[in-house]
């Protein structure tokens, strides 16, 4: 692996180095290499390069935040993870997050499934955390239709939990999807590891559907942090006195939209169906881009400032900027966005 990924690991395995020292070298340095030339910081090398020689044993990605292939998405959450461990492939496609109570009914597993394969025929990739119940039913769902995952783990990735699901992670990888952690080898799945996990879960989608949370689910945490994120939260409506949704029955009285039908997704999130379609006439793309390319030819931008003089939502935004790097229109680094000098349409 390259030397701004040694030094990236080396300072997030250092003992009495946090997130919030990595945050700072990051906002000084914009590179993990340049921080350790500078001589403020020292990493724990032998840890890192330990770390790296298992990782491609495994066939594992270490990919830092300061990497070009760093998901676009996940950086823009607070408090986005240092480092990703990633088994598979993270793509460019648009992604729905899928998440509710291992403890579900019959139907709870079957809106989950249906949804994920509705998604995946729109070519819409489903997040979810790879716990028995919502979850699986999932990433069972986009995986038999032939579609992209990303399972989320509150463990490490060499880690084999929960253990019932070891085909279904080999599945999702097989098919073209990812398993992914911020988690060092080998870390056991804890229960404060799991609140930090589902932060992931949610910034790497457009928006987040809940299916049957109880009152104490995780995925009430993970709704928590769809909300801060400024990204679309869905509740699929239960029966009132169902004991598998009264924490989702809760998240609509404080306001999350309830998802009646699968195509409402595309209604409420238009910008989400576009960015699934194969083919888009160019006049079209170029007239979606415009508003994004008038503040980007004043200079590059952070996301706020590009949604603010844009008068795009959060959503249409990035969504928006998603496609246009992936035809070099755009570059991103340290959260900000330029114009490309030889994409695109210039």
């Amino acid at each position: 692996m390259d030397k701004e990924t040694l030094y990236a690991l080396g300072f997030y395995l250092k003992r009495g180095i946090g997130f919030k020292t990595i945050e700072r070298i990051i906002c000084e340095f914009g590179s993990f290499e340049i921080a350790y030339k500078s001589g403020k910081f020292e990493p724990d090398l032998d840890r890192a390069r330990a770390e790296i020689e298992k990782a491609e044993k495994l066939r594992v990605s270490i990919i830092p935040i300061t990497s070009p292939d760093y998901p676009s998405q996940l950086k823009t959450i607070p408090h986005p993870p240092p480092i990703i461990y990633v088994k598979g492939e993270i793509g460019k496609s648009s992604a729905v997050a899928i998440v509710g109570s291992r403890k579900c009914s019959s139907y709870g597993r079957k809106i989950a499934y249906q949804l994920a394969k509705f998604l995946s025929s729109h070519e819409i990739a489903v997040v979810s955390g790879l716990a028995y119940g919502i979850d699986t039913a999932a990433h069972k769902g986009a995986v038999e239709s032939d579609g992209i995952t990303y399972a989320v783990l509150g463990c490490g990735i060499d880690v084999d939990y929960p253990a019932g699901n070891s085909n279904l992670r080999k599945a999702i990888i097989e098919k073209g999807g990812a398993v992914i952690s911020e988690f060092p080898f080998g870390t056991s799945p804890s229960r404060e590891n799991f609140p930090r996990r589902n932060r992931i879960i949610s910034g790497l989608a457009l928006a987040t559907v809940v299916i049957e949370a109880n009152e104490n689910s995780g995925a009430l945490i993970t709704a928590q942090f769809t909300v801060e994120q400024g990204r679309e939260l869905f509740v699929v409506p239960a029966n009132v006195d169902s004991i598998y949704s009264r924490g989702s029955n809760r998240l609509l009285r404080a306001g999350a939209t309830p998802l009646t039908d699968f195509e409402q997704i595309f209604e409420d999130l238009p910008y989400l169906k576009q960015s699934s379609q194969k083919k888009i006439n160019k006049v079209e793309i170029d007239e979606a881009y415009q508003p994004i390319i008038n503040v980007l030819l004043k200079g590059d931008a952070h996301i706020d400032k590009i949604i603010a003089e844009s008068g795009l939502s959060y959503c249409e935004a990035i969504t928006l900027l998603f496609e246009m790097e992936s035809k070099g229109i755009v570059k991103s680094e340290n959260n900000r966005y330029f114009l490309s000098e030889t994409g695109g349409m210039f």
